[in-house]
């Protein structure tokens, strides 16, 4: 298999006390949230950050599944035809839903589980390459986001979690600090999946700088990112009250 290359998101230090998240975006451009930005987040988004969390539905994502399914992911080449299908129902909210399972995602399952012994014996240790890979034997226009999720599972220290709500989210906070950013509306390539996690890495660094003891973990800050993402699109675009992007805009300097 080909050599693993780095690929993962990080912080890197700057001139003097100044750090940043950087990575390289879809436009081709270097996006780096510098400490001040990353401070102003974190200030903004910490008195509400236990309660957006709290209102993640845990009902839909049941916690000891993803825990099950990420477990059994450690050793992908034993990976069974029902952890993938565990894993995918969770992804997608449909663990209670039985019978009322769509049939695209139906069909999404069956694919996976007929194709996953050829897919991991042929995977790259890096998680571009494995994206590349899963997306021309797998995916599709429309398996981004599933494509993705099980290039998490596969690498789960470097690649988060994504979707349209916190992909979402993250361009709208990223813009509260820098309003000349303007984003995408959807996910669609491996650079937005390391956009996410370069705003984890930069919330955690930020958060600990403030205050170590609470930082929050990057589960919470998914869940809170999905929950505000969410929350944003019903209220078409309009910030959660308190508004976190609203208190940010207001502490600039």
């Amino acid at each position: 298999m080909p050599m693993a290359t780095r690929t993962a998101a990080k912080i890197e230090p700057r001139s003097g006390q100044r750090r940043s998240v950087s990575v390289r975006g879809s436009t081709g451009t270097d996006i780096g949230l510098t400490a001040n930005e990353s401070a102003r987040i974190v200030r903004a988004i910490r008195p509400t950050f236990a309660d957006i969390v709290a209102k993640f539905d845990v009902n839909k994502y049941p916690a000891d599944v993803y825990e099950r399914v990420r477990a059994a992911f450690s050793n992908p080449g034993q990976v069974s035809g029902d952890v993938l299908r565990d894993a995918l129902l969770w992804k997608y909210g449909h663990l209670r839903k039985s019978g009322r399972i769509p049939q695209t995602h139906r069909r999404l399952i069956r694919d996976l589980q007929g194709k996953w012994s050829s897919l991991v014996q042929d995977l790259p240790l890096s998680p571009d390459l494995a994206f590349r890979l899963l997306k021309t034997r797998f995916g599709g226009s429309t398996r981004f986001i599933t494509v993705a999720f099980i290039v998490h599972l596969l690498h789960q220290d470097q690649i988060p979690i994504i979707d349209q709500h916190n992909f979402r989210a993250v361009n709208a906070l990223i813009r509260g600090v820098r309003p000349s950013w303007s984003g995408k509306k959807r996910p669609s390539q491996f650079e937005d999946i390391l956009l996410v996690a370069a705003f984890v890495a930069s919330i955690i660094a930020g958060w600990r700088q403030q205050d170590a003891a609470t930082c929050p973990t990057p589960r919470s800050i998914d869940q809170f990112l999905m929950v505000y993402g969410k929350k944003l699109k019903t209220r078409h675009n309009k910030h959660l009250q308190p508004s976190a992007a609203g208190v940010i805009m207001s502490r600039r300097g």
